[in-house]
């Protein structure tokens, strides 16, 4: 029986097109996601068109704002200057990108390969606990680290103004350590795995050096008698009934001394845990004394 030589060898350039057809749809992938806008002169966050004042983004950049929102931005795109804090895009910036519309964006094996270099560069980078970028956490992230929302922890960290970021971390970096230390009650090693530090005595150091700070700036002028006039408490802090029930009628000041328990675990500084064991209730503590007005400050 006599074969076609002629229909055997179309046969084998149509499945060899097939392959090579095949063999160049793998090698790029088109993706329909959405994108900024391709304009040089706005910015992709505000509708500001203001050529000076705005920075190209950094593949970083970029990337970050796709792995946050799945927003594509193209190459070449500019922001303003003051969306950005050292060097970063800020959370709120982030969150305000404008996507422009949905495109087919054609990624080929270099494009792919960059991008994966991109993902891998911005989560090194990307800290856990992110505390340098005062908008790199959600507001309920702040309260429960550090039992403060964004703007107390803010508030508490202008007061400190004898402390200076060093080298190696920023002022608000060594407040969140001490403020997460005090509420969560976390080892030392634990919070130097947290907030990568080198070991648990940087968190000592640190919870030391946070402590005299507070206690030279914000104790002073805002915990204690000295922090607020005697007129202050009579016209703003006392309630009514307090000034009925408890004075004579005069001008006195009414306050209240409120004793409690912060239970402590045992400590391995062997002063420390003879002074804070209680004999009565067989545990360590320390009994803090609170005085305050009848209307707290």
């Amino acid at each position: 029986m006599e074969v076609d030589t002629d229909i055997v060898t179309e046969n084998e350039d149509i499945e060899s097109e097939k392959e090579e057809s095949q063999e160049k749809e793998m090698k790029s992938v088109t993706l329909s996601i959405w994108r900024t806008s391709k304009s040089h002169g706005s910015c992709i966050v505000c509708p500001v068109a203001d050529s000076t004042s705005m920075r190209v983004l950094s593949d970083e950049q970029r990337t970050m704002i796709f792995l946050n929102r799945s927003i594509w931005v193209p190459k070449g795109a500019r922001c303003c200057s003051n969306h950005f804090y050292k060097g970063y895009l800020s959370y709120e910036a982030r969150q305000s990108v404008k996507q422009s519309k949905v495109d087919d964006i054609i990624l080929n094996k270099h494009n792919v390969e960059k991008l994966i270099d991109n993902f891998r560069l911005a989560l090194k980078h990307a800290g856990s606990l992110d505390f340098d970028d005062p908008g790199a956490l959600e507001n309920e992230t702040y309260k429960t680290i550090t039992g403060l929302d964004r703007d107390h922890f803010n508030d508490l960290l202008d007061k400190l103004t004898t402390m200076r970021n060093s080298r190696l971390r920023s002022v608000r970096v060594t407040l969140a350590i001490f403020l997460a230390k005090i509420r969560l009650a976390l080892s030392n090693r634990v919070l130097a795995c947290s907030f990568r530090l080198v070991s648990k005595r940087s968190v000592s150091r640190i919870c030391h050096q946070v402590r005299v700070a507070l206690m030279q700036d914000f104790v002073l002028y805002h915990v204690g008698f000295r922090h607020v006039l005697r007129e202050t408490i009579l016209a703003q802090h006392q309630t009514r009934m307090a000034t009925e029930l408890l004075t004579n009628g005069r001008d006195q000041v009414v306050l209240i001394a409120d004793g409690t328990y912060f239970f402590c675990q045992k400590s391995s500084n062997n002063e420390f845990q003879r002074r804070t064991y209680s004999q009565h209730k067989h545990r360590h503590l320390v009994k803090p004394m609170i005085i305050i007005a009848s209307v707290s400050i």
